[in-house]
């Protein structure tokens, strides 16, 4: 080792400056070309395998609906995204690089169609049990119903003869390990309750104002990491702000042959560089740390104690032409993602993807870009467009929830009562029955709201029997059956007190029985002597 150290020494200081930097691309400049092909390739073979495990999947679309007057909040959501992580499974190395085996992958989405709102979530049919029951532990009121898709209610090709889009997807202004304003944040410490700002309040409004024909998108994506090596890049920040400097440790290459550049370089500069060149911590930098700083250090490290996923948030709005304001629905946006920005992070619309024709070369743009939002909105794809990022459950969770019931907006579609589970011993119709035995008793407002289980009975009517001789044969009828006609209600009260007259509407009340004073005379100051004691 010591006989090649010491004769590059002597290359370095014998060969001219331009013949040393020929001599270093004709041995090394392959190397990095050769490298981003081998990257290049293996990237497109995993994306190959993934595309073909993703057409085998199969997917639920369930349109969750929650009482009036149920209780929930964003922590109960929090706890939803935290079972959920439960959906992560150990990839193998064959399961990834020849299956295309990745993590759970859910959607949440918040859509208005017309004005009128609904959640939804899409999972793998696999994970419905784990969604159904992590949801039913958080909120038991809920009703969890599979239905079909909406997304066909807009068309897929645009320039559209009928329909215009505007759509987006949102990314953050700064690294992902800052978090955004999360729903502690929204608290007024003025009340002496504490009362909650719901911060989903105002979109949910915003979205109650589409029209008919308008329809107003959001779909948060989320997949499970294969790790939290996200978590790293939050405690080397930390320790870098509390001024503690981590010796470089070296790799493989760098002990073997990586020298020869940080050599190269040294030998010409004077100066050490690489892993040897420590730099001097600042033992008294935690001193030195603005209000604002140690409030970011603090929230930094609150993320990064929570499960991380990798998420994606888009937006789509098609409506007919008559009815389209993109201007309106592009501010509305801005300002329902506005709130979220907590001094250290912040949601923006992404320029390259965003459907704008601001200049004449964006008005070429635009056809696709809305092709491509409407596409990836409908596939569910988180690849594409914006780069995926990582949120927090309690980001989740104040992104998608429920409102409280003390905020209920009307818009949102909602349960008028709360649903209860049929009881234990009810049991389960046969396979060869369609319905449960005696389900046509069912009373009429039980039937009512079941008309695809229950077929309508014909009212039976009994009929008359035909008198008949003992031949067999029919008899003659010879005497007509007269019907009574029907008593009246002077009738009535006639056959019940035949004494007692008949009253009619101006007439004075009767007096009770046993009192006649119609023949007593009676004084302005006495009373009459025959009244019953």
């Amino acid at each position: 080792m010591g006989g090649i150290y010491d004769w590059f020494l002597n290359y370095l200081a014998t060969t001219p400056a331009d013949q040393l930097g020929v001599d270093i691309l004709k041995y090394f400049a392959w190397f990095p070309i050769f490298a981003v092909l081998v990257w290049g390739f293996i990237e497109l073979w995993l994306d190959a395998k993934q595309g073909q495990y993703w057409a085998k999947l199969e997917w639920d679309l369930l349109a969750v609906t929650i009482p009036q007057d149920a209780v929930q909040t964003p922590k109960g959501m929090m706890n939803f995204f935290n079972n959920l992580s439960g959906s992560k499974s150990a990839i193998t190395w064959k399961e990834k690089w020849f299956w295309g085996k990745f993590q759970a992958y859910f959607t949440f989405e918040i859509v208005s169609n017309g004005g009128q709102i609904q959640y939804y979530i899409r999972c793998v049919k696999k994970y419905r049990d784990l969604v159904e029951a992590s949801l039913y532990a958080q909120y038991p009121e809920a009703q969890i119903v599979e239905v079909k898709d909406y997304v066909d209610l807009i068309p897929n090709d645009f320039p559209n003869e009928e329909y215009d889009c505007f759509g987006t997807e949102l990314s953050l202004s700064k690294d992902a390990m800052f978090p955004v304003r999360r729903y502690e944040d929204f608290e007024h410490v003025g009340e002496k309750d504490l009362r909650f700002k719901d911060p989903i309040l105002p979109m949910l409004e915003m979205m109650g104002k589409m029209r008919p024909g308008e329809h107003y998108w959001i779909q948060l994506l989320i997949i499970g990491p294969d790790s939290q090596d996200w978590r790293k890049e939050s405690l080397k920040w930390m320790r870098k702000m509390y001024g503690i400097e981590e010796k470089k440790k070296k790799g493989l290459i760098e002990s073997s042959v990586g020298w020869i550049p940080g050599g190269v370089l040294s030998q010409i500069t004077g100066v050490e560089i690489g892993a040897d060149a420590e730099s001097a911590g600042d033992d008294f930098r935690m001193w030195k740390m603005t209000p604002s700083e140690q409030d970011t250090l603090k929230a930094v490290n609150e993320k990064s104690k929570e499960i991380g996923w990798t998420s994606k948030i888009r937006m789509v709005y098609c409506a007919k032409k008559e009815v389209f304001r993109k201007g309106t629905i592009a501010s509305m946006t801005k300002g329902m993602f506005a709130q979220y920005d907590s001094g250290m992070n912040k949601f923006s619309l992404t320029g390259n993807v965003t459907t704008k024709d601001d200049y004449f070369w964006q008005e070429w743009q635009m056809p696709g870009k809305q092709r491509k939002i409407v596409s990836r909105y409908k596939n569910r794809l988180i690849t594409g467009g914006t780069t995926p990022y990582i949120l927090s459950s309690s980001e989740l969770a104040t992104l998608w929830h429920f409102p409280p019931a003390d905020a209920r907006t009307p818009v949102l579609t909602s349960l008028g009562a709360r649903m209860a589970e049929a009881p234990q011993e009810l049991g389960f119709a046969l396979d060869e029955n369609s319905i449960l035995p005696n389900i046509e008793r069912a009373s009429s407002d039980v039937a009512g709201s079941l008309p695809v289980m229950i077929e309508p009975v014909e009212e039976f009517v009994p009929e008359s029997p035909t008198p008949t001789a003992p031949t067999g044969e029919p008899r003659a009828v010879t005497e007509q059956i007269t019907v009574p006609e029907p008593v009246t209600e002077s009738e009535v009260d006639k056959v019940l007190a035949p004494d007692q007259p008949t009253f009619q509407a101006g007439m004075p009340a009767p007096l009770p029985p046993g009192l006649d004073i119609s023949d007593v005379e009676v004084s302005d100051s006495g009373t009459p002597g025959n009244i019953p004691v």
